[in-house]
């Protein structure tokens, strides 16, 4: 009986969804990516540190996933994962563009990666416009130059995207005239002392809500922070100093980061509330791969009791923070634990305007995870692969595969031939390799690696 009403309440919840796409307007989506954000970035993801109402109400509205992975530990390639629905190990864009190179006592060089996603990739604004959606990219890019910029990829609008990284400065102007990382088009437009760039990405943002209200709109705002350089404005360090470290995080710049970047989520949700178009708009908060451990004093971040953070193989690299909120559907305050990739939100949000099923022909490497919005336990999928054949952080990072099948996670290092296995159902911390006591295991994940490498035409470090 609890079973059968179990699914007659997904059923409804379904029916309801649908009715709203069905009617003469699908609903908005607004995605809101965060750069560099860890798992751990906020209370309603077990900070105690960091102050996050905006994120709380979000999280208390929709459903937060605790299993959500970045598609790489690097930023331009868990993008193009999102743009595109595809594996970065399969799109050839496998590190952050343009990359560091090898150091010179490794055994490897670098595979001729592509360093940039081809204008001849189906996007997934590319896709929402076919079902009338108008299109805004607001933020980092990243992903090439400008052939490859979000207006060549299906973006009407483009506001601050471009090849950088990272910005010169979070203050206007954001960088010196000429300086190789001033943010593309804001001063041009104007601007003023103390203006911080979050700020006025959330102002264009709200901007655009504010002039696409009658029509569907496709909102992809992807701010640059809370990467580096650490930059926060002086009444938040101030206020984040009265605030006792926890669990690793004590750095207060990226502490008043983190607030900026929540008071935007705030905004964002306010004008939807005052425009009458939060039950009619879907809302997405992620980040593109885990926290920041390799730099700040104190550290940026603690993404623990995950390892290591970002660029790593381990679950602080991979992991991300993830907030699905679509009216009719999810129901408030919910949290699950089904694992789900970058490459997920194509054929995701596809389904849930009401598209077909071919519309996500292209998104090959990502399934639907509308059913775990729905209020399913699982997914018809337990196995998710990482590749990253470079080096980074001066060599910190050495190329490795990766694989998680089930509970169980294999990590392959190309530099040291070593291969390390975790059951993160008993060891989240990733802190005992069970490899030399369980060879068969180690072997069969082993195995399907090399397989899905073959499948994807991964391209792998090359000797020396």
């Amino acid at each position: 009986m609890k079973k059968l009403l179990r699914v007659l309440c997904c059923l409804i919840l379904s029916t309801v969804c649908q009715a709203q796409t069905a009617g003469s307007r699908p609903p908005n989506i607004i995605f809101i990516l965060i750069d560099d954000m860890g798992w751990a970035d906020g209370e309603c993801f077990g900070s105690k540190f960091y102050q996050t109402p905006g994120l709380n109400r979000l999280s208390a509205q929709g459903l937060r996933f605790t299993s959500a992975y970045a598609s790489c530990a690097v930023c331009s390639p868990t993008r193009a994962a999102i743009q595109t629905g595809k594996s970065p190990a399969r799109l050839h864009l496998t590190d952050w563009i343009p990359g560091e190179g090898t150091p010179k006592n490794s055994r490897f060089t670098l595979p001729l990666w592509q360093k940039s996603l081809l204008p001849q990739e189906t996007t997934l604004a590319e896709a929402l416009k076919k079902r009338g959606y108008a299109t805004a990219h607001i933020g980092k890019w990243h992903l090439g130059g400008p052939e490859c910029f979000p207006e060549k990829q299906g973006f009407d609008l483009n506001i601050a995207g471009g090849h950088i990284g990272h910005p010169a400065s979070y203050f206007w102007p954001y960088g010196e005239k000429g300086n190789s990382h001033q943010v593309p088009g804001l001063a041009e437009k104007g601007g003023k002392e103390g203006e911080y760039l979050t700020d006025r990405l959330t102002d264009e943002a709200i901007a655009y809500i504010s002039s696409h209200q009658d029509k569907p709109f496709y909102l992809q705002l992807a701010h640059y922070a809370v990467h580096g350089p650490l930059q926060g404005k002086k009444d938040l360090i101030e206020e984040a100093a009265t605030h006792a470290p926890s669990n690793g995080q004590a750095n207060t710049t990226y502490a008043a980061m983190i607030r900026s970047m929540d008071e935007s989520v705030s905004r964002i949700l306010a004008k939807l509330d005052e425009l009458k178009l939060s039950d009619h708009t879907i809302v997405v908060f992620t980040s593109d791969n885990g926290g920041v451990v390799h730099f700040g004093t104190p550290t940026a971040t603690s993404n623990a009791p995950l390892r290591q953070g970002k660029g790593f193989a381990y679950e602080g690299g991979l992991r991300v923070p993830l907030i699905v909120k679509v009216p009719g559907m999810t129901k408030a305050g919910q949290v699950s634990d089904v694992p789900v990739i970058s490459t997920d939100f194509f054929p995701t949000l596809l389904e849930l305007v009401g598209a077909p099923p071919e519309a996500s022909a292209t998104a090959v490497d990502g399934i639907s995870f509308a059913p775990v919005l729905r209020g399913e336990k699982s997914l018809p999928r337990d196995t998710f692969f990482w590749h990253y054949p470079h080096y980074w952080n001066g060599g910190a990072i050495t190329p490795y595969s990766v694989i998680r099948s089930g509970n169980w996670k294999l990590i392959r290092f190309y530099e040291t031939g070593k291969e390390e296995l975790y059951d993160l159902g008993k060891d989240l911390s990733e802190t005992t390799d069970l490899a030399p006591g369980n060879p068969a295991k180690a072997g069969e994940l082993s195995g399907k690696l090399d397989a899905w490498l073959a499948s994807v035409g991964a391209q792998l470090p090359v000797a020396r």
